[in-house]
């Protein structure tokens, strides 16, 4: 057996996230153009009888709901961005016979209260904590990382001679 599991950052997952924002925004300004031709059409087929306040009101609501779209769509890539800048290459995790170092906080074993995978704030990525007997909680996205929970969950049982474990019970089946 090794001395330790090495667990490395996987930034994929996040490029794959500022790929996807990058093609919501692409799609909300092809929503917004239509909108605006769809209002434009309307309010040439009926401006005849279409007084300002019901112009104000066709452009208003037709307009609205596609710009909202379009900020939420734009922060989300701002947010896609941000995470992935804050991937490092390097060395996420480390499990050994000693116990957790995790983002630069290590932990022994008689430290640990509990290792568990939490579900993911906002329709985000589960995250691997790990929380320590004062309170103290180390986490990481399980997106970001280059090993599966089973690996994670395989490793802590056996460098820490079947004390400790991951517990998934929080997210369900």
């Amino acid at each position: 057996m090794p001395e330790q599991l090495l667990i490395g950052f996987n930034p994929m997952s996040a490029a794959n996230r500022v790929a996807y924002a990058k093609s919501q925004i692409r799609s909300r300004v092809l929503w917004l153009i239509m909108s605006i031709v769809i209002c434009t059409v309307i309010w040439m087929w009926r401006r005849a009888t279409l007084t300002p306040v019901y112009t104000g009101l066709l452009f208003g609501i037709g307009l609205t709901y596609s710009v909202i779209w379009l900020i939420i769509a734009i922060m989300n890539h701002s947010r896609a961005k941000k995470a992935l800048a804050a991937i490092t290459p390097g060395v996420a995790a480390i499990v050994d016979r000693n116990g957790i170092w995790l983002q630069g906080t290590g932990m022994a074993w008689t430290e640990i209260l509990k290792i568990d995978i939490a579900p993911g704030k906002f329709g985000g990525s589960p995250s691997l904590n790990v929380t320590r007997a004062d309170g103290f909680v180390a986490s990481i996205s399980v997106a970001d990382l280059d090993v599966m929970p089973g690996t994670i969950d395989a490793a802590v049982r056996s460098y820490s001679a079947g004390t400790q474990h991951v517990d998934t019970s929080t997210l369900g089946n």
